[in-house]
Parts: C-alpha cells; sequence; structure tokens
C-alpha cells in the first residue's frame, strides 16, 4: 500500500493498542470450536446454489447468530476504498459504507496480508463518534485469483469480549469462503448476462430457433418431447409453448416424418438438415429445418422456404413450357420474389460458375454490387470473396453440385467494402436440360453469422461452467433414474479414481469404489433422502485402484415427476482427505501433549521432591531447582520443534546440553549421528547428562584448565532375543581430585542428587545399565539404555 495506508503499516507495531497476528499467541488458548464452523459452513453449502448472490450477507449473519462477535463484515476492495459489502449485528446499519483505501483497519491487514488484531482502533484511525463504540477488531484478508479482494472482520463491543487465536482460526477458515462466494457471485452474473445475451441473440434472428427435451418411459425409449426454448420468431408462430408436448401440439410431426428424426438425433447424436413440406396444424409451407443434439434433446433452427421452393418450382417449370411469355411472367415473379427476400438467390452457369441471376440481398450480405460480381471472373470472383480457410471446401461442395447433387454447407465470406467476416450457408442443386444434363445450377445463400455468433456465444457459457467447475474441483453428477444413464463430469471421475472417460458412468460402477464398510450407510442416506424429499448429505471413502484412500463429501437433490416419483438425481463431490486427516492428526497430537504434559509433572514433581530434600535452605533449593528446570526446557524445546515423524537425536541433546553448560567446545564427542530416542527417554536421560556436565563445570574437566571430556556412544545390535541398546561412555581426565573432602563436598562432587539420578532412577524408570565412580582424574561414568529398532537414522 501507499500513501497514509502504508505509513500505518510501517508504524503499526509501535502505536500503543494495536497488536499483530503474532501476539493473538498472548491471548487465552481454547480448543477448536469446530461444531461452530461446521455449522455455519452447513447453512452457507446449502446456500451455495439457490441464494449466491447472497453468501457473504448470510456469512456476517451466521457469525453474528453464533456469538462469535456483536457486528461482522466483509470489505471489498475497490479502485480507492473499502466498500463495506455485507454487515451484520450492531454495525449492520453501517452496510453499503466504507472507508479510504489507504486510511483503513482493511488495508493495514492486506498490507500485512495476515490476521490482524486492533485493541481501541480509535487511536490508529481517528474520527468522529462511532456507534456502538468498537472495542477490538480482528480481521483476516482474502485472495481472489492471487490478489487482495477484501477483508473479513469481527468488532467487539464488549469490553469482556477479548478475541484470541481459536476467533483468528475460524476466521481465516471463513475467509477461505468468502474468496469462494466472491468467485461464485461472479460468475453467477456473468452466466446470467450470457444467458441474456443468448436470448437476445436469438430473437434477432428471422428463422424460428427452438430447443426441446425428449421424454422418456421407463424403458427409456423416447416417447414425446417438450418444449424448452423458443426465440421471438418461433413464438410468433407458437405463442407461449414451454414446457408443452410436441405430440399434443402439432400431431403431424409424426406422418412428417419429423419426430422420428429428432428421435434418431437425439439418440445418435448426427446432425439432419430436410427440406419438408408441411400442411397440418397451423401452417401450409415448405420449411428448411436443421436438427442437432443438445443434451438429452434437439435444438432445430427452421426457415420458411415456401415462397423460394413455390418459386423454383415455378421456375423449372415455365423453363420447360413453350410460352416465352409465361417464362417473362416467371421470371419476373421470381425478380420480385428474389428483390423481397435476405436470403441471396442465385443461378449460375454449371461449366463456367458465372452467374445469370443474383438477388439484391447480395449486396447486403456481400458487400458487392451484383453488376460487378456477373460482370467478374466468372468463378473467380466469388472465390476471391470467400475466405482462404474456406475456399477449398466451397470448391469442392459447387463441384458435387455441378456433377448432379444437392448440397448444403457453410462458409465465411470477407466483404470488400469493410473487411467484416459473414457466415453464409449456401443450399445448391442441379438444373438439368431436357436431356437431363446439368446446364445450370441454383442455389439460396443464407446469412447465418447471427445464429453462429448465438451457438457459439452457448459454447462460451458452457465452457465458463466447466472451467468453475474445474477450478472449483467439484465432482458433479446427473443421474437419470430411469434410464439409468449417468453424467459425470472430468473431477468426478478422478475422485473415484478413474482416468476421465475410462467406464460408462453408472450407479454400480460407483459403488465399486465405495470403502466397503461405508456401503450400507450411503445407500441408507441416498433412500432416505429420496423417500422423505430431502437433501443427501454424507461423507464416506472411496478406495483407488493403487490402494489409495479418499474421504470425499457428497450432496445432492432428488427431482420428481408429476407422479411423484423421483426421475432424476443431481448432485457434486469435494474432497475432504487432507480436513479429515488433518482431524485425526490434531487427535493424535492433543493425545501426546497430555502425555507428555503428564510425564513433563511428574519429572518436575520428582525434581521438586528431590531438591526440597536435598537443599540446605530455600536460596540454594532455588538456584538448584531453577537450573533443572532450564534443563528441562531444554528438552521441551527440542521436543515441541519436531514432527510426529521426528524424534530427538542423543548427539542433539548431548550437545545442547553442552553448549548450555558452556562445554561444547572443550568437549571431544564421538558416536554416530542421528541415534533417535524415544520419547518416553529423552527427559529422564536429559537430566543425567545435566547433572554430569554440571559437576564437570563445578569440579571437574569442564571446570579445571587441564581437564579433558571425552564423551563417546555406540549401538549394540538387536539381537533374537533383545532390542539395540545404546552404551554411553563419560570419562573426565586431567582433573585434581582432593585427598579428602569435608562432609558435603564428596556428595556434591560424585554423589547427592546426580548419582542417585544415575544409580537409581535410570535403571528403574528406562531399565538401563549405570556405572558412578569417582577415579583418581576423573569421574568415570558409563550408561547403557535400550533403544527402539529403529534408533539409527538411515
Amino acid at each position: 500500500m501507499t500513501g497514509r495506508g502504508g505509513a500505518m503499516a510501517e508504524q503499526a507495531d509501535g502505536v500503543d493498542g494495536v497488536a499483530p497476528i503474532d501476539s493473538l499467541g498472548d491471548r487465552p488458548a481454547r480448543a477448536p470450536d469446530h461444531e461452530t464452523e461446521a455449522a455455519i459452513l452447513s447453512v452457507l453449502a446449502r446456500d451455495l446454489a439457490d441464494r449466491p448472490g447472497e453468501l457473504l450477507q448470510r456469512l456476517t449473519d451466521l457469525i453474528v447468530a453464533h456469538g462469535v462477535a456483536g457486528s461482522a463484515g466483509v470489505s471489498l476492495r475497490e479502485a480507492d476504498r473499502f466498500r463495506w459489502d455485507a454487515v451484520a449485528g450492531a454495525w449492520a446499519h453501517q452496510r453499503g459504507g466504507g472507508m479510504p483505501l489507504d486510511a483503513s483497519p482493511c488495508g493495514l491487514a492486506i498490507a500485512r496480508d495476515s490476521a490482524l488484531l486492533i485493541e481501541r482502533p480509535e487511536r490508529l484511525f481517528p474520527g468522529g463518534a462511532i456507534t456502538p463504540a468498537i472495542c477490538e477488531i480482528l480481521l483476516v484478508p482474502f485472495h481472489v485469483a492471487g490478489e487482495a479482494a477484501g477483508t473479513l472482520w469481527l468488532l467487539s463491543h464488549d469490553r469482556a469480549r477479548r478475541f484470541d487465536q481459536e476467533d483468528a482460526r475460524l476466521l481465516r477458515s471463513l475467509a477461505q469462503f468468502a474468496a469462494s462466494a466472491l468467485v461464485v457471485r461472479q460468475r453467477t452474473a456473468e452466466l446470467a448476462r450470457s444467458r441474456d445475451l443468448l436470448q437476445a441473440t436469438m430473437d434477432a434472428s428471422t428463422d424460428m430457433i427452438q430447443v426441446f427435451e425428449a421424454v422418456r418411459d421407463e424403458s427409456g425409449a423416447i416417447v414425446d418431447f417438450h418444449w424448452l426454448l423458443n426465440n421471438h420468431t418461433s413464438e410468433s408462430r407458437y405463442g407461449e409453448v414451454r414446457g408443452q408436448s410436441l405430440l399434443e401440439r402439432n400431431p403431424g410431426v409424426v406422418e412428417e416424418g419429423i419426430f422420428d428424426t429428432f428421435r434418431h438425433v437425439t439418440e445418435t447424436g448426427e446432425p439432419r438438415q430436410d427440406e419438408r413440406h408441411y400442411v397440418h396444424e397451423q401452417f401450409d409451407s415448405w420449411f428448411l429445418q436443421t436438427v442437432v443434439k443438445l443434451n438429452d434433446g434437439v435444438a432445430t433452427t427452421t426457415k420458411d422456404i415456401g415462397a423460394w421452393k413455390s418459386a423454383q418450382e415455378e421456375v423449372l417449370r415455365l423453363r420447360d413450357a413453350a410460352a416465352q411469355e409465361q417464362v417473362r411472367q416467371s421470371e419476373e415473379r421470381l425478380r420480385q420474389f428474389g428483390e423481397a427476400s435476405h436470403d441471396v438467390l442465385w443461378i449460375r452457369e454449371a461449366a463456367t460458375l458465372r452467374w445469370h441471376y443474383l438477388t439484391p440481398a447480395f449486396e447486403t450480405v456481400y458487400g458487392l454490387s451484383r453488376d460487378r460480381a456477373i460482370a467478374g471472373d466468372e468463378a473467380r470472383s466469388w472465390l476471391d470473396l470467400v475466405d482462404p480457410a474456406d475456399r477449398a471446401l466451397a470448391e469442392a461442395m459447387m463441384a458435387r453440385v455441378r456433377g448432379g447433387e444437392h448440397v448444403s454447407f457453410d462458409y465465411r465470406i470477407r466483404r470488400p467494402v469493410d473487411g467484416a467476416i459473414r457466415w453464409i450457408r449456401d443450399t445448391g442443386f442441379p438444373i438439368r436440360d431436357g436431356a437431363g444434363a446439368v446446364t445450370m445450377i441454383g442455389g439460396i445463400g443464407e446469412d447465418i453469422t447471427d445464429a453462429h455468433a448465438a451457438a457459439e456465444t452457448v459454447r462460451r457459457s458452457e465452457e465458463r461452467l466447466r472451467n468453475a467447475v474445474e477450478v472449483g474441483r467439484l465432482g458433479l453428477w446427473d443421474w437419470n433414474l430411469r434410464s439409468g444413464e449417468v453424467h459425470w463430469s472430468d473431477e468426478h471421475y478422478r475422485m473415484a479414481g478413474y482416468a476421465v472417460g475410462a467406464v460408462v458412468p453408472s450407479y454400480d460402477v460407483w459403488r465399486e469404489r465405495l470403502h466397503p464398510d461405508d456401503r450400507a450407510g450411503v445407500e441408507a442416506a441416498l433412500s432416505a433422502a429420496e423417500r422423505d424429499r430431502t437433501e443427501y448429505a454424507r461423507e464416506f471413502r472411496m478406495i483407488h485402484p493403487d490402494g489409495e484412500l479418499r474421504w470425499l463429501s457428497a450432496r445432492g437433490r432428488f427431482f420428481y415427476d408429476r407422479d411423484g416419483r423421483a426421475d432424476r438425481m443431481v448432485g457434486a463431490m469435494v474432497d475432504v482427505t487432507d480436513r479429515r486427516e488433518w482431524e485425526e492428526r490434531q487427535a493424535v497430537l492433543i493425545a501426546e501433549l497430555q502425555h507428555r504434559t503428564r510425564n513433563l509433572m511428574g519429572v518436575v514433581r520428582s525434581i521438586a521432591d528431590s531438591m526440597a530434600r536435598t537443599s540446605v535452605n530455600f536460596a540454594d533449593f532455588r538456584a538448584r531447582f531453577a537450573d533443572r528446570l532450564d534443563a528441562l526446557a531444554r528438552v521441551q524445546a527440542l521436543l515441541s520443534r519436531l514432527s510426529d515423524v521426528d524424534r530427538v537425536t542423543f548427539d542433539d541433546l548431548l550437545r545442547t546440553e553442552l553448549s548450555a553448560m558452556g562445554g561444547a567446545e572443550k568437549a571431544v564427542l564421538d558416536g554416530p549421528a542421528g541415534v533417535r530416542l524415544r520419547s518416553s527417554t529423552v527427559q529422564t536421560l536429559a537430566l543425567a547428562l545435566h547433572e554430569l556436565a554440571t559437576n564437570a563445570v563445578k569440579y571437574g574437566a569442564l571446570g579445571q584448565p587441564a581437564g579433558q571430556l571425552t564423551v563417546s556412544w555406540r549401538i549394540e545390535p538387536a539381537s533374537a532375543a533383545a532390542r539395540p541398546w545404546l552404551h554411553i561412555d563419560w570419562r573426565e581426565r586431567g582433573v585434581v581430585m582432593p585427598a579428602a573432602e569435608p562432609d558435603g563436598g564428596a556428595a556434591a562432587r560424585g554423589g547427592g542428587q546426580g548419582r542417585e539420578l544415575i544409580e537409581q532412577a535410570l535403571p528403574y524408570q528406562l531399565g538401563a545399565r549405570t556405572h558412578h565412580a569417582l577415579e583418581r582424574d576423573g569421574v568415570h561414568c558409563t550408561i547403557a539404555i535400550p533403544i527402539s529398532a529403529s534408533g539409527r537414522e538411515e
């Protein structure tokens, strides 16, 4: 950040009452409140599909409703300010307000990119009176596409309510959802705009554009089609028919073969284009109909070619007539029809492709005058207009028409007047002479640019939806309960352990991968959701072919037909393996912490009891007790920085203790590195090493200039009857030993609590074998303790 916000970010640590996230550790700790977190997220998950635009406000309402804070809000980053997009609680009336980008707590949290706790915020952000007053603010920034998008924040209006580490953890978790909710809201708005654009594009077409969905019986056979979508042109003929039966509204489609065509395209995916003379219901005309598969149904484009068909038939009939007047009149009618038509009607010589006839629409569509086109270099003048990428196709199609075929194909042209690209659908047919030879060819050129753009808009909309699903890593399914047909998203395949497209999705294929212990519960939950018409929600395990176990969380909904029978189910899955493993690991860590705490308290109690018995006075007790607590603290520092699979090694423990006593430089250490110790062994062994090092500093090799300390160790390998052992040899030399120690001196040099710990506590607690001797030039102590079979680092 820059400006005033940047300065605050640099000075915040020095301002009284401002505490960054690392100071949250000073607040009382409490166990994670997963119940509240789960309750909030479960409600938000239910609202995800139905109320995407209200998710952020719903999030703040739930935070306040669960008593997490007096007020909660979401601030979204804009050009020069933060806007309070969602606010709940005592501050709900502030929704829609905001603060400058460079002079707000939100700006400070984003500048640090971490959770931020601010006490008495009015000292850092002075201004007018704010009601109700704020005692503390806890903020967490969140990001969208790698960029800071805003913050989720909590307000305390009660000095007794002080935020702690658990509040920060919960807020981080909910901030991740806030980021996802913001993305969902943005994507939902984009899809709505795409839908409106598609409808507007379709309504601009003068052709009838319709979408039908197949209706199947219990065996899966198609028995009817229902209207899903009509454009404006279609609605002007049919009226509002969405949801109605095709067979009930237009039974003539069966007789004309239209119903069979729809069924064939739906089942095979093969597009069809046919000219039909339809004389049923409200129609009596010729139509050119294009049918393509769309999901479990078809999309159709139907063009009324009755006038052109009549004109074509009239032209062909009159050309064979003897009366030139009739031909002239027919051609005049054709001219009038052509001039009124929005499509390009043309007639060309088959041999040279020289145009004989072009309607005025040619100039509108192609951007070239008819006179120039007709006077040009036959086929060259037309091919020059065709996009280079489509010229080979256009020449091939014209060759087929000249060979006597009827063809229909799409290609692009580039208008010379403005360089605009237009999509053309040409329908060509041969015109034969009396001997049956193809001497002329004719056709209709339809400008389908708008329809092509509409189709491209649909494709892009579907691609955006697919990308959103992939980014969100959602495994989607759509299950037709009547036919058994199931559609999976790509992520669903991967979640079930299949390569995308490797299997035909089905209920049985999915069930095969369920963990045997989870199948009964999952199927019972499915049955209950279908029976009770409730949402299906379940977590279960899936076993992949390589043995990997994944936890999945699934939610779904059943849909019912008019008779109340479930006929469809849709849903989504997310992979929650990491969360599950984290929860299990957390439980293990808590149990380990409790175990270590009990052991540590026992060791401290034992040290205190022993110090109390052997101390001369309280000052002596305090000094010696503090010394041993420091040794325990060093051990705990070693233990706490390790993961659950690591262990303290003997050489780390020894060097840590000698370094603390200032003797690491003088000692000679000889032994294998990486000998790992059991956690239950570390504390007692560390105290023994501490006693030896303390005596060496006070009376022995580490305290006398001529003294020498050598510590060596080795591993005795395991045998069939015994575990491996670690042998430790502590040897002091060059120490001036007193000939006779006064009472208490001998105990201080070689006896007392240290020796008692080595000779009694180690054998009793660790099953060790020890020997402690005061030799004439220094202490010689040996310790042998059993270790685990994996005690040596590889």
